[in-house]
């Protein structure tokens, strides 16, 4: 049998083992997610797009926010219309939360919901990826005044003779979303495709190849405005946004350019169309991503939403006030004109893109 003594050095060791297990327990729990890692954002677009500038705002801020003072790192994954790097976060990127995309990757929910995935080459499952941040993203369509006759409001271009305009391909979001709201405004137009990228087509736009462009506002705000609005050069026909945005004017929002122009509210299959191709700067996660990692990016996305700072430099780079989406549910709504969409969207979007094939004047 034990003696008094023993069973006292026994006890006393074993609270000392557990004192250590727990103390350990509760010091992990109180480390921060991010603290001494190094977070990689993966940036679905080339250096100096729109979907860069944003996510290059983000990065600034977001290390004062997130808890653990981060190393936050910008890395550009550019291809297959944003496809490559999305491939890349679900097929490749650690799941421990330590690599998450920061992408315009709403027209990989298109393509996943309402296109043909496959053909288009996107094998990440987006009802998989963890979607943890969504801003929207304004578009904004802009056309050149020295048409015949020349423009001084969006109402004249219902009585504009010839109006070129350019795109990326014909099922591109950019392109669908063009060709649907002209269409529905009753604008006759020569559609060309094929340009490179954003600034291919500003290139076109500024030496009068093309008579309209259109973009976000990280692209419409520093560069669009200042070199050709500014100048009288250009108007803003319209943008993606419900009120009217004071940056933006002219140009009003897209539904009351419809209406401006065709007399009708903007419905049906086109409309529709147009919706579903809305846009947002999103952070999302490959599956698997712990919850502790998407909680901590979120909270710290919410703090930074309300930082003055931050706030004052969107603005300024962005052209409107940020509106992040950090709630579970209010992600999952933005997510409903995706996951409604059905199939008879998808055989109308399908054949649309067939006919946009037939009608652009390639490059």
């Amino acid at each position: 049998m034990k003696s008094i003594v023993q069973k006292a050095v026994l006890s006393t060791c074993a609270v000392f083992v557990f004192s250590l297990l727990f103390g350990a327990q509760a010091s992990a729990a109180d480390k921060p997610f991010y603290k001494g890692k190094t977070l990689k954002l993966i940036v679905d677009y080339s250096a100096g797009g729109p979907t860069d500038i944003e996510c290059r705002i983000y990065a600034r801020h977001l290390k004062k926010h997130l808890a653990g003072d981060p190393t936050i790192v910008i890395q550009n994954r550019a291809g297959g219309g944003g496809n490559l790097a999305m491939n890349w976060i679900y097929e490749r990127a650690r799941r421990n939360g330590t690599v998450m995309g920061c992408q315009t990757a709403s027209g990989r929910y298109t393509e996943w919901f309402v296109g043909d995935p496959k053909k288009a080459g996107l094998r990440a499952n987006m009802e998989e990826i963890i979607p943890v941040m969504f801003t929207p993203v304004y578009s904004v369509g802009v056309a050149r005044t020295d048409l015949d006759p020349p423009l001084k409001k969006p109402g004249d271009l219902k009585n504009v003779k010839s109006f070129n305009v350019g795109g990326f391909r014909a099922d591109s979001a950019k392109d669908l979303k063009f060709r649907t709201l002209f269409e529905l405004a009753g604008v006759k137009f020569k559609y060309v495709t094929g340009y490179q990228g954003s600034s291919d087509l500003l290139s076109a736009f500024l030496r009068g190849e093309l008579d309209y462009i259109d973009g976000s506002t990280p692209f419409y705000i520093p560069r669009v405005k200042p070199i050709a609005v500014d100048k009288g050069t250009a108007i803003p026909l319209w943008h993606g946004g419900s009120k009217q945005i004071p940056a933006i004017a002219p140009g009003v929002p897209a539904r009351d350019f419809v209406k401006l122009l065709s007399g009708k509210e903007p419905s049906g299959p086109l409309w529709q169309l147009f919706q579903v191709h809305t846009s947002y700067r999103q952070i999302l996660a490959p599956p698997g991503v712990p919850q502790a990692a998407v909680d901590a990016i979120r909270s710290a996305f919410a703090a930074m939403n309300k930082d003055p700072g931050f706030r004052a430099e969107y603005k300024k780079g962005v052209g409107v006030e940020p509106q992040m989406l950090t709630g579970a549910k209010d992600i999952q709504n933005a997510m409903v004109p995706w996951k409604t969409a059905g199939e008879e969207l998808r055989k109308f979007r399908a054949d649309y893109i067939e006919e946009g094939r037939k009608l652009a004047a390639k490059r």
